[in-house]
């Protein structure tokens, strides 16, 4: 296998585009032209065809501009990802985030877990994100009136399944103690 040999402590090998089906190898090889490297979850994922399509059909059908901006979904993704500390998905999500507009001030105030120097309707979202990652992920009333305040039906179901998917792919990266991609 090709990605087995530099595992930077992962529990499962790397594959690489000669490890996989034709159609992961097409996904892998779309992630080279388009990022110039192949994520190490989708790497691992590719264990599994079903789950690592599952996988990437999941992170690309709600990373995309839609009635939440993607400059929030990525703020979203940050925020769980801090709370359920997974190095990997902070790593990647991040750089995006930065990419879709994020500040560096945001950043490290969603570092520090500080919310109040965002407007409103971001700092509602991430309130959401925040109760949702919580416990067993159920949302106070207040915070999900204040989500419905601030963005309309079709982007509070947009925050709810973002940060839904980061606790996943969060859950997912931590379990398998996937490194970051470099």
């Amino acid at each position: 296998m090709s990605g087995a040999a530099d595992q930077d402590g992962a529990r499962l090998p790397r594959l690489g585009p000669d490890d996989v089906p034709p159609r992961q190898k097409a996904i892998f090889e779309a992630f080279l032209r388009e990022r110039g490297n192949i994520p190490n979850l989708f790497r691992i994922a590719a264990h599994s065809p079903a789950v690592h399509d599952a996988l990437r059909g999941l992170l690309t059908g709600l990373m995309v501009e839609g009635a939440a901006p993607v400059r929030l979904k990525e703020l979203v993704a940050v925020r769980v990802s801090h709370r359920n500390r997974c190095d990997y998905c902070l790593g990647s999500h991040t750089m995006l985030a930065r990419r879709y507009g994020a500040t560096d001030a945001e950043l490290e105030a969603l570092a520090r877990g500080d919310l109040s120097g965002f407007a409103e309707p971001d700092r509602a979202a991430l309130a959401l994100a925040d109760a949702m990652t919580a416990g067993d992920g159920h949302v106070p009333d207040a915070v999900f009136a204040a989500v419905s305040a601030a963005w309309p039906a079709g982007a509070a179901v947009e925050l709810v399944a973002v940060a839904a998917a980061f606790n996943l792919f969060n859950r997912f990266a931590n379990a398998l103690e996937i490194p970051p991609t470099r």
